[in-house]
């Protein structure tokens, strides 16, 4: 099973990385400028092959079909152990990784080829920061990497019991690692974008361990059964 947080200590220190990241972002720091480097690194080396995989691997940061993928898992178990709790933390787990997209309203930053991904040249350091009046600008932060920390770890939450340690640990750890990787590398976000999506990430999922899902009180029409206790 997934162990509870005890503190909440890496929780703040997680927030207040965030909070110093977004700050750094604000001006052409020597972080925006280290994101433009990495994203012309990134461009003048990526031969199709490499290409083809980093697409592919990308895909494992799909909100979609990580979604469909927990929400089935917790009707399974929702069926199984007939409560309505696994539905519950889905929907719950659902909406807090829907707010990220709040946050990249308030945050705007232009993605690292724009304006147009097949017309270099791309966007300059002074032109990547946020708070941008440039359109699009939703990069920050990255969706796909918060994905990763959320679902992967929503789905060791609602199967852990099953899993031996080291498969736990390769669920949690690879994809965010591969992801950050691909999505960095194929320029659909800057490096710091999948910083902060992993940042925030955590915070969800440790928020998503800490509550006390078969216990927390739900109102009766959820558990018609508790009226006969």
């Amino acid at each position: 099973m997934v162990r509870r947080p005890r503190s909440w200590g890496l929780d703040l220190a997680v927030a207040a990385a965030f909070i110093v990241l977004s700050a750094l972002l604000v001006w052409p720091s020597a972080v925006v400028e280290l994101d433009v480097h990495l994203r012309d690194l990134s461009d003048a080396n990526r031969p199709q092959w490499a290409e083809r995989i980093a697409v592919n691997t990308n895909k494992l940061g799909q909100g979609g079909l990580l979604g469909g993928l927990a929400l089935g898992v917790s009707a399974i178990l929702a069926h199984r152990l007939r409560t309505v709790r696994p539905m519950i933390a889905f929907l719950a787990v659902y909406g807090m990784t829907g707010s990220v997209l709040v946050v990249k309203y308030v945050l705007t930053r232009v993605y690292p080829h724009w304006p147009d991904p097949a017309t270099p040249p791309y966007a300059d350091a002074e032109q990547s920061t946020l708070f941008t009046v440039l359109e699009p600008a939703g990069a920050y932060p990255s969706g796909h990497v918060l994905n990763t920390i959320v679902w992967y770890g929503f789905l060791v939450f609602l199967l852990g019991s099953h899993l031996k340690t080291w498969q736990r640990r390769l669920v949690l750890l690879a994809p965010p690692v591969i992801v950050t990787f691909s999505t960095t590398y194929l320029g659909y976000h800057w490096l710091t974008d999948a910083a902060g999506g992993f940042l925030i990430g955590v915070v969800i999922i440790r928020l998503v361990y800490r509550i006390r899902w078969d216990t927390v009180e739900l109102p009766t029409w959820l558990e018609p059964e508790k009226r006969y206790l």
